[in-house]
């Protein structure tokens, strides 16, 4: 998924969701946001997640490249889940939907909302250094996603090992995602001195929405 697909969605999408307005849509985001950070109620994310399942299916969006997008956490919240010590099926069941529904309900924002409409607002009501933070993220992701792409790639290749050798096949995802970590840090590092060229001086500007 290229950005310039999204921003044509956001900018060109013909659902209901694209005609509401930033300043609405936001402080929806925010709300789920804050849902997942305080709520450890397995029924109230559940319903959370459904809710924007169900937005997703009943709005003109598109619907498989928004759910592919969202699934993204799942690589590293596999990781983190084996990480726990007496992990409990609830409790896995409580992360995954914690991570699902903050990841889904992003990513609808961004396919339905020119992200300009959405850094102006941010713009007024956070320091101008988050912000910068946010934008740079968010311009870093679908870099980052494409690198993860051509690695996946590379993976299939030279031929996955079978699940049947363990030992080699961790060997070799663990190898995999170590070259991503580094490779996300090196693209960090070029994305800063590549803009620090081009006259970035720790600040943006942004249109605001009519």
């Amino acid at each position: 998924m290229k950005i310039t697909d999204i921003d044509y969605y956001a900018e060109y999408g013909k659902s209901r969701l694209n005609k509401i307005p930033a300043g609405i849509k936001l402080p929806a985001v925010f709300l789920v946001i804050a849902t997942v950070i305080f709520s450890s109620n397995i029924f109230v994310l559940g319903v959370l997640y459904l809710v924007l399942l169900l937005a997703i299916t009943f709005f003109s969006v598109p619907k498989l490249k928004i759910i592919k997008l969202s699934l993204y956490p799942l690589i590293f919240l596999i990781l983190f889940l084996i990480s726990i010590q007496n992990l409990t099926l609830t409790t896995a069941f409580i992360v995954i939907f914690k991570a699902l529904s903050a990841s889904t309900s992003l990513i609808l924002l961004v396919f339905t909302t020119n992200y300009i409409k959405i850094f102006g607002i941010l713009n007024r009501i956070l320091p101008g250094f988050m912000v910068n933070i946010l934008f740079l993220t968010y311009r870093s992701i679908f870099i980052l996603a494409k690198t993860l792409e051509n690695l996946t790639g590379m993976f299939k290749f030279r031929g996955k090992p079978c699940l049947k050798n363990p030992v080699l096949f961790l060997m070799t995802t663990g190898n995999i995602l170590g070259f991503f970590v580094i490779k996300s840090i090196q693209t960090g590092e070029n994305l800063y001195d590549a803009m620090k060229l081009r006259g970035y001086s720790d600040n943006f500007s942004y249109l605001k929405e009519k």
